[in-house]
């Protein structure tokens, strides 16, 4: 199985861009493509076990996705952000895998971590974890085209014109199945009646878990 690479000691918060990050992995600097794998790792991670529900194919994904980003160095000129071109070889990637023989299918709820919040008590803490699994389990049961776009959007933060560009709709299909999945989802929790919450407030919260985790 493919092992992604931890983080290291070394690889403290980059303050450049990704495009001043490209440029500089393209004259030699073995550091500056380190620092672009640290920051999309987490997410593009995500994004594999959410389409695969397969966490070796998910690690698989992101090294795969990482050596053609370092094939294509020559060629890669990104504006501000290489994430739209690194999504998209990562969808692509990942709706390419088959389901293998003897996989045990994870949920995107593994993908999430689960970190206390400062100040949160034990009950609170247990009661937020519950919040979180049962939308992530309501997101994995959306069908494919709608479960990747609530996925790239409110879990990793990718706007809608870079959602666009990576499944090549545009902004307004890309709305629209926002707006379908976010209905579907409430429709869903309603069958959860002593979790009186809006799926947007767990979204919220995991982005700030995945921040944390990230740093």
């Amino acid at each position: 199985m493919t092992r992604v690479p931890r983080k290291s000691d070394g690889a403290a918060a980059e303050p450049r861009g990704d495009r001043e990050l490209v440029y500089a992995a393209r004259g030699g600097e073995a550091l500056a493509f380190d620092n672009l794998f640290y920051r999309y790792r987490d997410g593009i991670y995500r994004l594999g076990l959410a389409i695969t529900k397969d966490p070796s194919a998910a690690e698989e994904i992101v090294v795969d996705t990482f050596a053609r980003a370092h094939r294509a160095l020559e060629r890669l000129e990104p504006d501000d952000t290489l994430r739209p071109w690194l999504y998209r070889v990562a969808v692509n990637l990942s709706y390419n895998r088959r389901p293998r023989k003897g996989v045990t299918f994870s949920s995107l709820d593994d993908g999430t971590g689960d970190l206390a919040a400062e100040g949160e008590s034990p009950s609170e803490a247990a009661e937020r974890a519950e919040r979180r699994r049962v939308v992530l389990e309501c997101v994995d049961a959306l069908g494919p085209k709608h479960k990747i776009v609530v996925v790239l959007h409110y879990l990793n933060g990718l706007n809608l014109a870079e959602i666009a560009e990576i499944i090549e709709v545009p902004v307004g299909t890309v709305k629209s199945r926002l707006h379908y999945a976010l209905r579907t989802l409430r429709v869903q929790l309603s069958a959860h009646p002593g979790l009186d919450f809006e799926p947007l407030e767990v979204f919220g919260a995991t982005e700030l878990q995945m921040h944390k985790q990230a740093r």
